[in-house]
């Protein structure tokens, strides 16, 4: 059966909108136009994990950022990511990570120890309001954001020169959280035309930490270091569990948005 990865793009991105709630059958055979049965066969076969537990890993990530970015309390984080009593949610938790939801709030710090090490940093941080930007993008999964993996989409997108005149990458999972065979890049551009093979989106839209890399992509996990180091040793602020943009300004300038809780 020969998938068609726009369609498939489409009910991940619907899962994730809804990563709160369990996405019925029905809605997935609506949006992809295969039977339930038959997309879960693909779904597995692509990304080695079913749908429901898909469904699952996404509730908790976004409870573990969550944990380690706001000051929410661990009752209102159950609730947000879809579990309806502390209980199951603890439950669910530490079956995953091996902690209990409160203990990872304790061990924000540790999470990030051996990532920044003793990382020194004079990075300077802006707070940016940004306007929703409609964009056309593809998703990969991108090992432990393996350059080499986002070099090779970027290649396939625009495959002879810079074609578009604005670029994003969108980082939608941490890294240090996620299990590095599941980490997701998507490459985006604007475009007033529809792109085949690309589906169409919003980014942006809210308030953002701001920062700038500046050099080779290939270097860019420097940057980040310096973000979470001046992030864990300053005043905190309260970050968010959704996307995280690069904008992709010259050949050696990303810029890079990190969306605030508010």
């Amino acid at each position: 059966m020969q998938a068609n990865f726009s369609e498939i793009q489409k009910v991940i991105d619907h899962i994730e909108i809804n990563f709160d709630r369990e996405v019925a059958a029905h809605e997935i055979e609506s949006i992809s136009h295969y039977s339930y049965r038959n997309f879960q066969r693909i779904f597995f076969r692509l990304f080695n994990e079913t749908i429901s537990g898909f469904q699952k890993r996404l509730r908790l990530e976004n409870a573990y950022k969550k944990l380690i970015y706001t000051e929410d309390s661990l009752s209102e984080i159950a609730w947000q990511v879809g579990y309806f009593n502390i209980q199951s949610f603890s439950k669910a938790f530490k079956k995953q990570y091996s902690i209990s939801p409160a203990e990872a709030r304790k061990q924000k710090h540790d999470i990030f120890k051996k990532f920044i090490k003793d990382y020194k940093t004079d990075l300077k941080i802006e707070i940016k309001y940004k306007d929703t930007v409609s964009v056309y993008s593809k998703f990969i999964k991108a090992k432990d954001y393996n350059n080499e993996e986002i070099d090779a989409l970027w290649k396939e997108i625009e495959p002879d020169a810079e074609i578009f005149e604005t670029a994003y990458g969108i980082i939608r999972d941490q890294p240090l959280i996620t299990n590095h065979s599941h980490c997701r890049y998507g490459a985006a551009v604007t475009s007033d035309e529809e792109i085949k093979g690309l589906v169409k989106s919003d980014i942006f839209g809210g308030k953002y930490a701001r920062f700038t890399h500046y050099g080779a992509y290939g270097n860019i996990l420097e940057t980040y270091r310096s973000f979470y180091q001046s992030w864990l040793s300053g005043k905190q602020l309260l970050l968010d569990n959704s996307d995280v943009i690069e904008e992709y300004e010259e050949p050696e300038i990303t810029h890079i948005y990190f969306p605030l809780y508010e």
